[in-house]
């Protein structure tokens, strides 16, 4: 058997047939569907055992122990050579598995395959994102975030077992500490560009309700790891959360500490071990990627809390700080004008990164 599709369930019985049902429906069939039932409360148990399929593999914990120790009781039940991640809130679309195996039986050498996916909620269709391949924009992106789509994503079994599972310190991020320490010893990542499964954003979802709390403190940790890793700096953890906060938490810092995330971000570039061998041009591109994140997501954040003359300071400082920008010169112009303008211009970015999405799909339908 070459494929485990491995899926966790607590109390997921809003969105969980619709789960099952998009992996049951794969092109490529040689595979067991494994779901660790972690003592849920509502009616997943029975949605589960709903379905007639010799596939479906039912292990249910004998107390609840979470999400992350659940994966490490998947890997360790697992069959399949390849271990394939879907969340119980997720959709894979009908040519995920036979997409991935494909790339992977002709790239033997890879070790983990990210893939394109889009998200939705129930507004419908939002940003697609696609990993990055190349090992220097899988390190550089790592600095401040996890580099690979973990829904979608194809495992090499006997890879992740190697360097000990998901650690069960984390509850949230453990997937991004798994491809930290894939990195480390130079495990080989790459990234499939098709789009292969939709993941589901909703008020609900873990990710969402620990966001300002603990999935913070987690990625800060494993960002801290890993900035230690490339560059020999020991950040300390309120430097590291800080960090993150400017990219995550758009709102949460007051200027002066905003000011000091982007600076420690910068010296983080500054200080990248030569002996890594990358490329000045995409350590460059990454450097200015994330910090004009961090501009545009306190942008953000300023329209939403109507505050045009604090657009216009960030905007102003983006610039400053990083160079020329249409999109912040854009901004910078729009601030002078009614608050309308710019509600307008939230709405016209969601917009169009929905149309973007639905294009990428209808290319992805038509060609497959």
């Amino acid at each position: 058997m070459k494929v485990t599709v491995l899926m966790t369930v607590y109390n997921g019985g809003q969105y969980l047939r619709q789960a099952v049902e998009s992996v049951l429906a794969q092109r490529y069939k040689d595979f067991e569907f494994l779901i660790i039932d972690d003592c849920s409360t509502d009616d997943s148990a029975n949605i589960i055992k709903s379905f007639n399929d010799n596939r479906i593999v039912i292990h249910a914990n004998e107390k609840n122990i979470g999400q992350t120790a659940s994966l490490n009781v998947g890997l360790k039940l697992a069959k399949g050579r390849y271990i394939a991640r879907i969340d119980a809130d997720d959709i894979a679309f009908p040519h995920w598995l036979q997409s991935q195996v494909n790339f992977l039986e002709n790239n033997g050498e890879v070790d983990v395959l990210s893939a394109g996916l889009v998200t939705f909620d129930e507004k419908g269709l939002g940003k697609a994102y696609f990993s990055p391949s190349c090992r220097e924009d899988v390190l550089l992106k790592a600095i401040i975030k996890s580099p690979i789509n973990h829904g979608s994503a194809l495992i090499k079994k006997e890879t992740i077992l190697g360097i000990g599972g998901y650690n069960n310190n984390y509850r949230i991020a453990a997937d991004y500490d798994v491809w930290i320490n894939l990195l480390r010893q130079n495990g080989r990542i790459a990234s499939n560009p098709d789009i292969v499964m939709a993941i589901r954003c909703h008020a609900g979802s873990e990710s969402e309700k620990n966001k300002l709390t603990l999935t913070l403190k987690e990625i800060a940790d494993i960002s801290r790891r890993h900035v230690q890793f490339l560059t020999g700096i020991d950040l300390t953890e309120e430097e590291s959360l800080l960090m993150c906060r400017a990219h995550y938490d758009e709102g949460g810092l007051d200027a002066t500490n905003f000011l000091r995330a982007v600076e420690i971000h910068k010296n983080v570039y500054a200080s990248l071990r030569p002996d890594l061998n990358l490329v000045k041009a995409r350590v460059k591109f990454w450097y200015k990627k994330q910090a004009r994140t961090f501009f545009l997501r306190r942008i953000y954040w300023y329209i939403l809390h109507p505050g045009r003359l604090e657009v216009r300071m960030a905007a102003q400082e983006c610039l400053r700080k990083l160079g020329f920008s249409v999109v912040f010169v854009g901004l910078l112009i729009l601030s002078f004008f009614p608050q309308s303008f710019l509600d307008f211009i939230l709405k016209a970015y969601y917009f169009i990164h929905a149309a973007i999405a639905k294009t990428l799909l209808r290319g992805e339908k038509e060609g497959s």
